[in-house]
């Protein structure tokens, strides 16, 4: 074996030696646990032994929905660093050295350095966002997923949406390209137009010339049919959404019930993929039904401009303007 190829051995091992003794040290002495959990706390230490760090994942994974604490949020981000799951190991540790108390003797404060040392090695892979958003906001997301507003979420290099809404529907939306070590706050705006115009704009889109202008006695059948169209594309655009939507809820369900049927049982590293696949349905149909209500309006906003516009007195001007990403509508009679 050569030189170098001994450092690399000796340093996996020695990770490894320390997770297995952390694991010990944080298993001595427990307060009583169900034998659900004894049985997580075996396996994963045995998982560590064998040098296996998805396997020892996967359990650690369990031992924290069942028994949150900061010890089990440290050993995941430490886990997910071996295996290269950045973005997750930047997320976990950066909460693991916060929750962290200071250390009172030499031991604890060889993990408490380990642990910062884990964090600037995973913060190295991802940039880091911080979302801003609008103060009326309810919720925000970062990529579809729901995050914790003004706090730093680590994400892996590349593009992503971050987005806010607000309690009568209104949505925010940026677009945002990080690098590895990058570090962004992203202020989001709720758009002064009415939210029907803005689900127009990302749900339905239309092809409006720069600008047009039509003057006569009565309204062109273009227009009318355009509108109506329009209007038409919305509503179905709205409701395929609302199915999609209903769709992954069934899919959550039906991975739920699959999980909490008895035949596995929770140690079993299938529930822990099954609960994930639950979650991530779960959060795809709040996002579907998000965008499926925002059409339903457009469309039926739309309508409503069609029908006006028929019925308005003869001699109108309609003026039609692209603004970006919406269409300005100007009458004058």
């Amino acid at each position: 074996m050569s030189g170098s190829a001994r450092v690399v051995f000796a340093s996996t091992a020695a990770a490894f030696l320390s997770l297995v003794l952390a694991s010990q040290v944080h298993a001595a002495d427990p307060p009583p646990r169900s034998p659900e959990l004894q049985e997580l706390f075996r396996l994963a230490d045995a998982a560590m032994k064998r040098a296996d760090a998805a396997g020892a994942r996967a359990y650690w994974a369990q031992i924290n929905y069942l028994e949150p604490t900061t010890a089990a949020l440290c050993q995941l981000g430490q886990l997910d660093l071996r295996i290269g799951r950045w973005d997750a190991a930047a997320n976990e540790l950066s909460l693991c050295v916060e929750q962290m108390p200071a250390p009172k003797n030499d031991a604890e404060r060889r993990f408490y350095e380990v642990r910062h040392a884990d964090f600037a090695a995973a913060r190295g892979h991802v940039g880091e966002i911080r979302v801003l958003p609008p103060p009326r906001s309810t919720r925000s997301l970062v990529d579809g997923k729901e995050v914790e507003a003004t706090r730093s979420v680590y994400v892996l290099p590349g593009q992503h949406e971050i987005t806010a809404t607000g309690p009568q529907g209104e949505i925010a939306r940026a677009l945002v390209k990080v690098a590895a070590g990058d570090s962004l706050s992203v202020p989001l705006t709720f758009d002064a137009r009415p939210a029907a115009a803005v689900a127009k704009a990302h749900a339905v889109p239309a092809r409006i010339s720069p600008k047009l202008r039509e003057s006569s006695d009565g309204p062109k059948p273009w227009l009318v049919w355009t509108g109506a169209s329009a209007a038409v594309m919305g509503l179905a655009v709205g409701v395929g959404f609302h199915v999609a939507a209903d769709s992954a809820d069934d899919e959550s369900d039906s991975i739920k019930e699959s999980a909490l049927d008895g035949n596995i049982p929770r140690w079993d590293p299938v529930y822990g993929s099954l609960y994930e696949e639950a979650k991530s349905a779960h959060e795809r149909a709040n996002t579907l039904h998000a965008i499926g209500t925002a059409a339903v309006i457009a469309g039926a906003a739309l309508g409503a401009a069609t029908i006006v516009v028929v019925a308005l007195p003869r001699r109108t001007e309609v003026e039609l303007r692209a603004r970006g990403s919406y269409a300005e509508v100007r009458l004058a009679w």
